[in-house]
């Protein structure tokens, strides 16, 4: 049996019996689904401090962060959000 634990608004994480697979939630713009929310697999991690790394990298290529301290904020606020979806799904 997979999990599926909420990582703040924007992400999913879910697996299968040999990996962790991040995802991010989307809303289909058009077509019969139009409006509803599906989940777009952002990668497969067979760890999970390997995800979380995944998704941080995911994240900030996708942003306009320009400083590094502004990334290593933006690193810390992710990782805390983590670590905080997981123990709530514990």
């Amino acid at each position: 049996m997979g999990i599926r634990i909420e990582v703040g608004d924007k992400w999913v994480i879910t697996s299968d019996q040999y990996q962790f697979i991040p995802n991010e939630k989307k809303v289909a713009q058009s077509g019969k689904k139009t409006g509803e929310e599906w989940l777009d697999t952002i990668g497969y991690y067979p760890k999970m401090n390997q995800l979380i790394s995944g998704l941080i990298h995911h994240h900030i290529q996708q942003s306009s962060i320009t400083t590094l301290d502004a990334m290593a904020a933006e690193i810390e606020r992710i990782g805390e959000m983590c670590a905080s979806s997981i123990k709530v799904a514990e």
